[in-house]
C-alpha cells in the first residue's frame, strides 16, 4: 500500500510539474501580438526580397491591427541582417525575412559566419521561389546562350557578370561550369543596382531573379536570352531555359521568414500561421503572378526539412563553382 500511494503521489506531483512547465508555453502566445512587429529584410529596397517583406507586413498589419518597422539591411551577401536577425529578443516581434543566400549558401562560402543559418534561426514558413532571368546589355553581340556561350569562348576573362546575391552569384558560377568558360563577378550590394549597371554598360551579364529583371528586360532596357528554370516559364514562353543549349542547368531563388531562436513554440506557430495567411492574400498572388513566380508556404517543421536539402545543394554548388573564400 505504501509503495502504491508512493506512485500515485509521484504521478501526481509530474502531472504537476509538467503542467508548470509546459504552462509558459501555452500561454506565451495569448494576447500575442500586442505591440508592433520589426521585419529585418537581408537585401535592399527594391530587391524582390523587400517588396515580397513589404507586402507580407501589409498583411500582417491587416490581420493583427500591429504596424510593422521594415528595416532593411544590405551587404556581405546578407550576413550584416542576419546577424542583427540572430541577435534580437526571442519574443516574436523580430521577423527575419530572407533568401538561401543567408539561410544555405553563405555557409559554405565563407570561412567563419557571425550567425549560424541553422541554430541562430527558428524556421517560420516559405514565402517565395522563382526563376531567374538571364540578361545582358543591350549592345552586348549575344542574342542567345550559345551566343553568350561563344562570344565567353571567344575572349576568356573578359566578360563580367554582376551578383547582388547568391543565387545570382551562383547562376552565373554554374554557367561558367557548364559552359567551360571565363568570365568575371562583380559583386553588388543589392541586385537592383546590379542591374543598374547592366543597363549603364557597365557590366555584360546578370543572372536576375524575375521581380528586379524583367522589367528592364520587357522594356527594352536591357536585353533577356534565357530563363534557368528547366521548363519554359508559364507567360514568358519566348524565353528559351538555359537548359536547352546546356542540359542539365537549372537555377531557382527562394524566400522564407524566421524568427531568433529561442523564440516559444506558441509564437512560432502563431508567426507561421500569419505568414501563411499572408501568402493566401489577394495582394501577394498579384506579386506573384506580376513577377512570374511559385507561393511557397509552410509549416516550421516543413521550412527546416527544405533547409536541410538546400544546404547540401548549395553546398554541392559552391564547392563545384569554387565560391569558397581562399
Amino acid at each position: 500500500m505504501k509503495n502504491r500511494l508512493g506512485r500515485r503521489s509521484f504521478g501526481r506531483a509530474a502531472a504537476v510539474a509538467t503542467a508548470t512547465a509546459i504552462l509558459p508555453r501555452t500561454t506565451a502566445a495569448q494576447g500575442f501580438p500586442n505591440r508592433p512587429f520589426k521585419f529585418i529584410v537581408a537585401f535592399g529596397a527594391g530587391s524582390a526580397t523587400d517588396i515580397t517583406a513589404r507586402t507580407v507586413a501589409q498583411e500582417f498589419t491587416t490581420r493583427t491591427g500591429q504596424p510593422v518597422v521594415i528595416e532593411n539591411r544590405p551587404g556581405a551577401e546578407g550576413q550584416i541582417a542576419a546577424q542583427a536577425a540572430a541577435g534580437a529578443a526571442p519574443d516574436g516581434y523580430t521577423l527575419f525575412v530572407t533568401t538561401q543566400t543567408t539561410q544555405a549558401a553563405n555557409i559554405h562560402i565563407y570561412k567563419s559566419l557571425a550567425y549560424d543559418p541553422v541554430k541562430s534561426f527558428v524556421p517560420v514558413s516559405g514565402l517565395s521561389r522563382g526563376a531567374q532571368v538571364v540578361m545582358v546589355r543591350n549592345d552586348l553581340p549575344a542574342r542567345s546562350i550559345a551566343e553568350l556561350v561563344a562570344l565567353a569562348k571567344a575572349q576568356p576573362g573578359k566578360l563580367t557578370f554582376a551578383s547582388g546575391n547568391g543565387s545570382s552569384r551562383a547562376g552565373g558560377e554554374l554557367f561558367k561550369i557548364m559552359a567551360k568558360v571565363d568570365m568575371v563577378n562583380v559583386p553588388y550590394r543589392a541586385q537592383p543596382q546590379a542591374v543598374a549597371d547592366l543597363m549603364g554598360g557597365r557590366i555584360d551579364v546578370v543572372f536576375s531573379d524575375f521581380f528586379v529583371g524583367l522589367p528592364p528586360v520587357k522594356d527594352g532596357r536591357a536585353r533577356g536570352i534565357a530563363v534557368t528554370s528547366r521548363e519554359r516559364t508559364p507567360g514568358l514562353e519566348e524565353f528559351p531555359t538555359v537548359h536547352e543549349t546546356l542540359p542539365g542547368f537549372e537555377m531557382w531563388a527562394w524566400t522564407a521568414t524566421y524568427a531568433p531562436a529561442g523564440t516559444p513554440g506558441p509564437v512560432v506557430a502563431r508567426l507561421s500561421q500569419l505568414v501563411r495567411e499572408a501568402t493566401q492574400s489577394e495582394a501577394y498572388r498579384t506579386l506573384t503572378r506580376t513577377t512570374h513566380g511559385i507561393v511557397f508556404s509552410g509549416t516550421s517543421e516543413e521550412l527546416a526539412a527544405f533547409q536541410a536539402s538546400e544546404m547540401r545543394k548549395w553546398g554541392e554548388i559552391v564547392a563545384a563553382a569554387g565560391m569558397r573564400e581562399p
